[in-house]
């Protein structure tokens, strides 16, 4: 007689389970992916330019840009582009979806190698674990690793448990691809070698040589054109590891095996004391586990030691872990939360193990339920560690803009929503139409050639043009101009792409800061020009033909006071006077502004007869303005000889100053 439909059976059934686990591991690698991080770091970008070039008909199996990348995820990014556009969550969305999917792999493989219990705790621990999460919120392709090795030694353990050929030939086929996702792949040769080793020592009967070899065939069909290529472009495949090795000298500093000594102590501590302190692997210094998870990750691995004899698995886990932490002991910046991608997710089952063992302990000692609510207690506290860690602390940080280079993605949303093209700064989508007509952006080559994330973010058009040393202005008139400038060189040159008659603003961009920089610097330099106008009856004359259009006054909401002057030159300028906005109370200045207009970046002698500059100046006040006590004096004055330029007054020189009224 079939059993009555109960409910309570459907949910609390491993398939439900895993359900609701991955529909939280979703939320969370899905929340605002497309703001958080901020910016979009230029290895990213790397992949997302070589995704244009698969979208424009290239396809290789290596990509050499930014020192040699493996394709499958630069691939996946393709397809993502194509239907959202050149965005950073575009890129970031592939992260996401691979990272979701290993929380159901994980759970496959568990499930396969522990049992149920042990594969639901685990899938819980690499949804809710901060460094899968973060992993699966940026768009490089190490996250690719974890989501194929579960995969692939998922369908290798369900060949050993039932000797299977189809379990060996899966498996293989998966294994194969794991190497086009991530150099740290090759160490896994490594680990299964010496776990066939292990067997043939202690467990020949698991050994199905059959099945192992279309396991071995099927990988090496799949991984022959990769390693034909390697084979022919040794320099090319080998290239990121020769650089960042510990037996390269400018690594060890002379000091080799003090060097390694130090890396193997840093990558054992990555568990439970110190992680990686690169803000984009991961919340600086937090290790793998928070301290109640790394508490049954050592139990766990007790465990796993003392069954080693009886349980393979136990075995397994221990070699992979060790083995796969090689990538990172070898190599600088250990322990790196990218090199080391190798362990997710075998680290994550000793502290399952942990777990498990606390749960059959307390249900022989307590009511099944309460066993299940306290293991379920200790999950949702790592679970509500990871939330307040990543989006409490580390997405809130206002450093992290710098470390995934959010400058350059300002750059690029302004230049984009100058022409009314490409992505806009905010959503997952990019805008596919054309630049507005009667709109012109030229950047400086400084600020394309060397930054692959304006690259990719700005689409290429006639409306965009690359100012390098043989390029000659073009005649413009009649639209509207919008000049990026690297600040650091003589900016005069690049005046003379701006149209005459111009009405123009200046305004400093973005800051930047690299890893091994302090402080931060500014990035670019906005110049606007748009049509001027009609022409209108000048407020007030200076000496020298600078006149004072119109002005405007407005206090902001954070208290501080904005002056906007509209100048223009009727005569060219030999000097390079300073204007000042002082406001004052009788005798006593309340704040002040003196600079060269223009943000300081457009001095009075670059000045050309006709142009109009919207001249903008900020005072931070210490109390309220009133117009019927304060005085607001704007004049001009020559730095050096402290001479003012005196306030014209029917053609004869009166005061050094105007009150604006």
């Amino acid at each position: 007689m079939r059993a009555p439909f109960s409910l309570r059976r459907v949910l609390c059934t491993d398939w439900a389970v895993l359900g609701a686990v991955t529909a939280v591991a979703l939320l969370l690698r899905f929340y605002a992916i497309g703001r958080i991080p901020p910016g979009l770091y230029h290895d990213e970008a790397f992949n997302g330019l070589d995704a244009l070039r698969v979208l424009g008909g290239a396809r290789p199996i290596f990509f050499t840009a930014n020192n040699g990348r493996e394709p499958l995820f630069i691939y996946l990014v393709a397809l993502s582009v194509g239907l959202l556009g050149r965005s950073p969550g575009a890129i970031r969305m592939v992260a996401a979806v691979l990272g979701t999917l290993t929380v159901p792999a994980t759970w496959l493989l568990g499930r396969a190698m522990f049992g149920r219990r042990v594969g639901a705790i685990s899938a819980v621990l690499i949804a809710g674990l901060v460094w899968p999460l973060n992993l699966s919120r940026i768009g490089l392709r190490a996250i690719g690793l974890p989501l194929f090795l579960a995969l692939s030694l998922w369908q290798f353990w369900r060949g050993l448990d039932t000797g299977r050929r189809q379990h060996y030939l899966a498996g293989g086929v998966l294994y194969g691809l794991t190497f086009y996702t991530y150099t740290a792949s090759r160490f896994t040769l490594l680990a299964l070698a010496v776990f066939v080793l292990f067997l043939l020592l202690f467990d020949k009967a698991r050994l199905h040589w059959s099945g192992l070899l279309c396991f071995a065939v099927a990988a090496g069909l799949i991984l022959a054109p990769l390693l034909v290529y390697g084979a022919l472009h040794w320099d090319e495949f080998m290239q990121r590891a020769g650089q960042v090795s510990v037996f390269n000298p400018a690594i060890n500093n002379g000091d080799l095996w003090g060097t390694l000594g130090r890396h193997f102590l840093r990558a054992l501590g990555l568990f439970f004391w110190r992680g990686d302190f690169i803000p984009r692997h991961n919340v600086p210094w937090r290790p793998l586990f928070d301290p109640l998870t790394a508490a049954f990750f050592v139990i766990g691995l007790g465990f796993c030691a003392r069954r080693k004899w009886r349980q393979p698995a136990g075995t397994f886990t221990l070699i992979w872990v060790a083995v796969l932490l090689l990538p990172t002991i070898l190599a600088e910046d250990t322990p790196h939360f990218l090199r080391a991608v190798g362990i997710l997710p075998a680290a994550v089952f000793p502290a399952a193990v942990g777990l498990e063992v606390m749960w059959q302990r307390l249900a022989a000692r307590m009511h099944p339920g309460l066993a299940l609510g306290v293991v379920t207690l200790a999950l949702a506290i790592t679970l509500g560690s990871t939330i307040w860690d990543y989006f409490g602390q580390h997405a809130r940080n206002p450093e992290l803009g710098y470390a995934f280079e959010a400058g350059e993605v300002q750059l690029a949303v302004e230049v984009n929503r100058f022409l009314g093209t490409g992505w806009d700064g905010s959503g997952l989508t990019a805008t596919v139409s054309g630049p507005l007509p009667g709109r012109q952006a030229i950047l400086v080559s400084r600020l394309w050639d060397q930054r692959p994330t304006v690259r990719f973010l700005v689409p290429e058009s006639d409306a965009l043009t690359i100012v390098r040393k043989d390029s000659r202005p073009q005649p413009i008139s009649g639209e509207s101009v919008l000049l990026a400038l690297w600040p650091y060189e003589d900016l005069r040159p690049y005046m003379e792409w701006l149209p005459i008659g111009s009405l123009i603003t200046v305004q400093e961009g973005a800051l930047e800061r690299g890893d091994l920089e302090k402080t931060p610097h500014l990035l670019y330099v906005l110049f606007t020009a748009e049509p001027a106008g009609v022409s209108v009856e000048p407020e007030v004359r200076f000496a020298e033909g600078l006149v004072l259009l119109g002005h405007e006054v407005k206090t902001e909401s954070d208290g501080t006071l904005l002056v906007r002057l509209r100048w223009q030159a009727t005569a060219n300028i030999a000097t390079d006077y300073t204007v000042f906005v002082h406001l004052v109370d009788g005798e006593r200045i309340l704040a002040q502004s003196d600079t060269w207009p223009g943000e300081g970046y457009y001095p009075t002698s670059w000045w050309r007869p006709g142009d109009v500059l919207l001249d903008e100046h900020r005072l931070a006040l210490s109390e309220p303005y009133n117009p019927a006590h304060h005085q607001l004096q704007v004049g001009w004055y020559e730095l050096q000889t402290m001479r003012h330029l005196p306030v014209l007054k029917g053609g004869q020189a009166g005061d050094e100053y105007v009150v604006l009224e």
